[in-house]
């Protein structure tokens, strides 16, 4: 895995860029890859992506991630997930100066977050590529759009608090991306944002698995072809320098998850036990710092 010649980084500009593997391909996502897609490191930064950037139309970016994309949950799972949600949201209250008043979940999916604002009387907003929510997340108080943040056109410093969870690792642009989202940010408004963690010890012994099977073409990072979708991939520090380079200052980061992931299935399944066996490899990644997702509340200031 040398260094190769490849555009400089879309986070921080650098140009030691590396390939480190090729993706899989799915058979649902086959019919749309053509020609050869590798997954790249910057040196520098430590942010993943596919080179050359991937050209999937509206349309086959919806095919993928129509009503199957989301699983189904165990009592167990979607408890928890209900109580990290407003969790989340009272972080975001208190980090933001005034009362939040209008919000918007980028990438809303089934709408329990939207929901959740929804309870709490702000004006809310929710926007995804398709529209999977939930029949209460359909409430006529909530404003739905559909398609992506740039088709939206929200007009200037509109929004008090944005939330965009497992959103941003699906995008190609990341810094345009930020760069929309702090515009139609009120100043000092906040902006939760969620992405999994690609210096994770579980990918670090995925590799070493990759290596000892002799699959070492193959990358751990990233899965651009195959469900999640992801097509770029974070770091703290390749976060870390995006927030920042797109007007935003860090006021709480963290790293988590992992230890947990077994109750998301049905007792006794086969993906029950296969991730009960990971049990050890997480607890493990806590010290380390090095666990499965990392997230951060960042407050829009001028630049």
């Amino acid at each position: 895995m040398n260094s190769v010649s490849l555009p400089e980084c879309p986070i921080c500009g650098g140009n030691e860029i590396v390939m480190i593997g090729e993706p899989r391909i799915s058979t649902q996502a086959a019919g749309f890859v053509y020609g050869d897609y590798h997954v790249t490191k910057c040196k520098t930064c430590r942010f993943y992506f596919v080179s050359p950037e991937i050209s999937f139309s509206e349309q086959e970016w919806e095919k993928l991630y129509g009503d199957e994309y989301f699983g189904e949950m165990t009592c167990w799972w979607a408890r928890k997930r209900n109580k990290d949600r407003i969790q989340r949201l009272d972080r975001l209250q208190e980090y933001y100066h005034r009362n939040i008043n209008k919000f918007l979940d980028v990438g809303c999916g089934e709408g329990y977050v939207l929901i959740e604002a929804l309870r709490r009387n702000w004006v809310t907003y929710g926007l995804d590529i398709s529209d999977n929510r939930i029949d209460s997340a359909k409430d006529k108080r909530i404003t739905f759009l559909k398609g992506d943040i740039f088709q939206a056109s929200f007009p200037n410093d509109f929004f008090d608090c944005i939330y965009m969870d497992s959103v941003l690792e699906h995008v190609l642009d990341p810094i345009r991306h930020l760069s929309e989202i702090r515009r139609i940010l009120r100043k000092g408004g906040v902006l939760y944002i969620g992405v999994p963690n690609e210096d994770c010890l579980f990918n670090d012994i995925r590799k070493l698995l990759y290596i000892l099977s002799d699959r070492r073409k193959l990358s751990v990072h990233l899965k651009p072809f195959e469900s999640p979708y992801h097509i770029i991939g974070f770091t703290k520090e390749s976060l870390t320098k995006a927030l920042d380079k797109t007007g935003f200052e860090i006021v709480r980061f963290r790293n988590f998850g992992g230890e947990y992931e077994w109750r998301k299935y049905k007792f006794f399944t086969e993906p029950f036990f296969m991730h009960l066996c990971l049990l050890p490899l997480h607890l493990v990644a806590i010290p380390l710092k090095k666990r499965i997702y990392i997230d951060a509340i960042a407050r829009k200031i001028d630049l």
